[in-house]
């Protein structure tokens, strides 16, 4: 028989695995090594001066466990899709402030298009971000940037 003092204790134990199961990501694990490795010594040579525009790094290769997880990971916010009231429906998340708008982009699989089930307030776009949800290996171009993965987003909070 279940004690009601026991009861907290049960709780906290369900919680704690319902937090357990959505993987805290780092941006630089959605790519492969070898390719992690050759951005960033190709970042540290880019002239940040704005009188020459370098190559952009590409890749779409993914990460195949990836897809699918239940997962978090920071970011920043490019609106790319409102409702009719000015919401929040679909944007990329970006791993640095000025992505997607600064030369060059990241490449694709360091962007996560995200859509949101239910459009939230517009979001500052200074601020860094929490997002959270059901990451999927999906393809997704468009006028602004490219990106690899998407996610289901069920929680967009700030970091």
């Amino acid at each position: 028989m279940l004690r009601l003092s026991m009861l907290p204790l049960l709780l906290t134990g369900l919680l704690a695995s319902a937090v357990a199961d959505v993987r805290e990501l780092e941006w630089l694990e959605l790519m492969p090594e070898e390719e992690a490795t050759a951005w960033m010594e190709d970042a540290a040579t880019i002239d940040h001066s704005g009188f020459s525009a370098p190559e952009p790094f590409q890749s779409f290769r993914t990460i195949p466990e990836m897809d699918g997880i239940e997962a978090r990971i920071p970011g920043f916010v490019v609106p790319i899709e409102t409702d009719g009231e000015g919401r929040l429906k679909e944007f990329f998340l970006v791993p640095y402030f000025g992505a997607c708008i600064h030369v060059p982009p990241p490449p694709a699989n360091q962007i996560i298009y995200g859509r949101l089930e239910n459009p939230i307030p517009m979001v500052n776009i200074c601020d860094a971000f929490w997002m959270e949800g059901t990451l999927n290996i999906e393809d997704v171009e468009n006028e602004t940037a490219a990106s690899a993965y998407t996610m289901d987003v069920s929680r967009l909070e700030l970091y």
